[in-house]
């Protein structure tokens, strides 16, 4: 057997190569220590907090080792990971959950290094330091709910985004695809983030290469993000309304084939057609609608239905009203039969147009939860009455995302717990001469007449009877629905109430909020990056420009349908920092070489 000789040159190129590899990995090391050093700090002012919402994910957690569910519309709304992300910290305590954040918070500080490392060691060191110095970054990981593992998730789907973009394969855009799936799975609104399918389109190579690269990341995600859907119909069944979107699944069988080589693909075609039947027929015989490829088509050109804006509608915009067209006009009339004559808004003297007027989320949930209403048709006429106060809503709620919008941490104050209130009375309004408690956050009623949809098993009832207009107890029909409830929320309870561990410094929570106000918002380094990259036109421009498209995608999408809160946006962020970093230190193009889009770097 004979040896062949290794020359110099090349011992010596693999030398470097390990070098470079090792001192990568101490460079991680040590960034990954220093984070840790940061989030220590800053626990000495600011322990870890419930966060937004958390309750509803421990609620989803609990039930997610029930025989059946207790409260479908959080199983509905809240993505599995960020359930288990929140519960399995809290089963082992608020330490265990202290240490969870700590560990998060500087995977995803190492996450966004490696991304920047692309564009050379100036912007690794600057990306990663303003994220150290960021002050709402930080206090977004020391609350513990979806926000902060949605930050933590988006930074390794970055990473793997930009390993695609820079290696592009099937494999790759596949590993991608499967990123943006986990997203949807820590929070289902990040489905908006399939339109990041297109981005191979904008890399180099061949156009059958690059259909392919856009379909392995489409069929991937769709796999992951339906699939869980198909999951949780088979394990709940009717408690939980998340029929798997067969639009989305039609186009990923389509791209399947795609996918397959050319001599594999008459007989792929062979078997997914009896899969496909299969699988139709299954959901014929539970039950579900299937409709023609021809409706599926119709409704994914047509884009969501005009009721998903309800809610900006009602509660953000507030033009719904019955001014609007007949739609709003009979919608107006059962509001005044079904609802204005009933407690709580017949004590406390609410009319029509306290009611359109409001804003209020309570009686938000009342109006959803009308019969015979057609909520589509009078968002329809909403917009189509005032288009304009419509569009500058949403472009006031992205404005506010990505300028004025903060992230600040909860202070405490000397009186927490303790009544402020002198007499020990609680504050009363007078309405038509009844003395009445008077409603909290400004709100016209003291709660919603719809109450918690609660499951209850053996076909028993559970209704909530209003006594007066403040006392609406839950009666079950069945004892064992009402045992299964109150052990529902004793489990919750014990699990919300680990944290704090401890109480926090207001002084010093009081100058990380102002530090948190001081801090350039995430436009600035969106505008600062956009213009040094037309300026200096870095190399490997694109890997740069996905992360921050795909931070904006997640602000729009956001911004159409909800309120503007600032945990929306502070998770992409980092995007953005990047985006500035490698637009103003990142490797400048040699001569002659074209931008990622139009050639090779």
């Amino acid at each position: 057997m004979s040896v062949v000789p290794v020359s110099r040159p090349r011992l010596a190129s693999r030398w470097q190569s390990f070098e470079a590899w090792v001192g990568t990995r101490r460079s991680a090391a040590t960034l990954f220590v220093v984070a840790l050093g940061v989030f220590t700090i800053q626990s000495v002012a600011l322990p870890v907090r419930p966060g937004r919402d958390m309750g509803r994910y421990v609620q989803t957690y609990i039930q997610y080792w029930y025989d059946d569910a207790i409260l479908p519309s959080v199983l509905n709304t809240r993505g599995p990971l960020a359930a288990l992300g929140v519960g399995i910290p809290l089963e082992l305590g608020g330490v265990a959950a202290e240490i969870w954040l700590a560990l998060l918070y500087a995977s995803s500080i190492v996450a966004w290094g490696w991304v920047a490392l692309r564009f050379g060691p100036r912007t690794a060191v600057l990306t990663t330091g303003l994220l150290l110095l960021y002050p709402g970054y930080g206090i977004l990981f020391h609350g513990l709910a979806s926000d902060s593992l949605f930050a933590v998730a988006f930074a390794g789907w970055a990473v793997l985004l930009s390993r695609a973009i820079l290696r592009p394969s099937v494999t790759s855009f596949l590993l991608a695809g499967l990123g943006m799936g986990v997203l949807v799975l820590v929070r289902p609104p990040n489905q908006a983030l399939i339109v990041l399918a297109l981005l191979p389109l904008f890399i180099a190579g061949p156009w059958r290469r690059r259909l392919e690269w856009g379909a392995a990341f489409f069929v991937a995600s769709t796999a992951v993000s339906q699939g869980w859907k198909a999951a949780m119909e088979l394990r709940y069944g009717d408690a939980v309304a998340l029929p798997p979107s067969g639009a989305a699944a039609a186009v990923a069988v389509v791209l399947l084939l795609v996918l397959v080589a050319a001599r594999w693909r008459r007989r792929a075609l062979v078997l997914a057609v009896p899969l496909v039947v299969g699988a139709a027929a299954l959901l014929v015989m539970r039950g579900v609608d299937v409709k023609s490829p021809t409706e599926y088509a119709r409704s994914a050109v047509q884009g969501p239905p005009s009721s998903v804006f309800l809610f900006r509608a009602f509660e953000i915009d507030r033009i719904i009203s019955p001014e609007n067209g007949p739609a709003s006009r009979e919608m107006a009339g059962v509001v005044e039969r079904e609802l204005l004559t009933l407690e709580p808004y017949r004590s406390y003297g609410v009319d029509v147009d306290e009611f359109f007027s409001s804003g209020s989320d309570r009686v938000f949930a009342d109006l959803t939860s009308l019969p015979g209403v057609d909520l589509e048709a009078v968002t329809r006429e909403a917009i189509r009455a005032h288009p304009g106060a419509f569009a500058a809503g949403i472009g006031r709620t992205i404005w506010e995302q990505l300028w004025v919008r903060r992230v600040y941490a909860p202070v405490q104050s000397a009186d927490d717990g303790e009544d402020t209130v002198g007499s020990g009375e609680p504050e009363f309004i007078v309405v038509n001469g009844r003395k009445l408690p008077r409603p909290s956050e400004g709100q016209p009623i003291p709660a919603s007449r719809t109450g918690p949809a609660i499951w209850a098993q053996g076909g028993g009832s559970v209704r909530e009877v209003w006594l007066s207009a403040t006392e609406h107890p839950l009666v079950f029909e069945d004892p064992r629905d009402e045992q299964r409830y109150a052990q529902f929320g004793r489990d919750t309870d014990r699990l919300v109430r680990r944290i704090p561990t401890r109480d926090s410094n207001p002084g010093l929570v009081h100058r990380l909020n102002q530090a948190s106000r001081a801090f350039p918002p995430p436009a600035f380094w969106l505008a600062v990056g956009l213009v040094a990259l037309a300026f200096r036109r870095p190399r490997r421009t694109l890997v740069a420009l996905a992360p921050a498209a795909a931070a904006l995608v997640v602000i729009v999408a956001t911004s159409l349908v909800a309120l503007s809160v600032p945990e929306y946006a502070v998770p992409v962020t980092p995007g953005f920092l990047l985006l500035a970093a490698a637009g103003l230190f990142g490797a400048e193009p040699r001569r002659g070489v074209r931008l990622p889009w139009k050639g090779r770097s």
